[in-house]
């Protein structure tokens, strides 16, 4: 029989594990001069990332309606393994060339996931990658709603992620910006997208978008394309 307090020590111990844990959004609008040399070091980025024991994850996206716009999205085991990775010579060298290759600096933000899951199943691989469809949406939300806005998205990971074409789903704070959230999905078709739209607890956040967002979420949303 499994001690009860044992059982309680370890569970406390593995929430400890995933505290540490955190994600980033970086995005660059690089000048069309640079596109193909930052992508090209972005790459070598995202591959050597990999190979570094603390990195959970890490993907290249290209935003579908503008090719001169990028995005890493990035999970690291604690703030030591991102601070190792700065020193990386391919990292340096994506820095480097960011001082001269963007019209915006670049922007980093340090995301919380508000509705975590074990690393484990933070994200599975589409059927189909080449069908898959991706999103990140930025929202910044009224002062004051920020407490509806993230109890509404908690209820919506927890029944969006069961649906059978969902990839990922997953809503972020941001780190010293109290009123601004990142959500990114992945679906294994445009198809189970719109599904997704069509469900309850979907029309539900978009009714609450209307009150508590400072704009659209048409006008933050952004379809993303895989790059590796």
């Amino acid at each position: 029989m499994t001690n009860s307090k044992t059982t309680k020590i370890a569970s406390n111990t593995a929430m400890d594990i995933f505290r540490d844990e955190f994600a980033m959004l970086v995005t660059f609008h690089t000048k069309p001069e640079y596109r193909e040399e930052l992508e090209r070091l972005l790459r070598k980025d995202v591959e050597e990332a990999g190979k570094e024991e603390g990195n959970l994850s890490m993907y290249l996206y290209r935003a579908k309606d503008n090719q001169d716009t990028y995005f890493l999205f990035e999970r690291w085991k604690n703030q030591q393994a991102l601070d190792a990775h700065f020193e990386k010579p391919y990292t340096k060298a994506v820095l480097e060339l960011t001082e001269k290759a963007l019209t915006d600096p670049m922007e980093i933000m340090f995301l919380n996931d508000l509705a975590p899951i074990s690393p484990v199943n933070y994200e599975r691989s589409p059927q189909t990658p080449d069908e898959a469809t991706d999103l990140i949406v930025v929202f910044t939300v009224k002062e004051g709603m920020q407490e509806r806005f993230m109890e509404q998205f908690r209820y919506s990971a927890q029944n969006s992620r069961p649906e059978p074409g969902c990839v990922a789903f997953h809503i972020h704070s941001v780190k010293d910006r109290p009123n601004t959230f990142v959500l990114y999905e992945r679906w294994e078709n445009r198809e189970a997208l719109d599904s997704h739209f069509e469900q309850p607890y979907t029309r539900e956040l978009f009714t609450l978008f209307e009150e508590v967002l400072d704009k659209p979420v048409e006008e933050s949303l952004e379809f993303i394309t895989l790059v590796m």
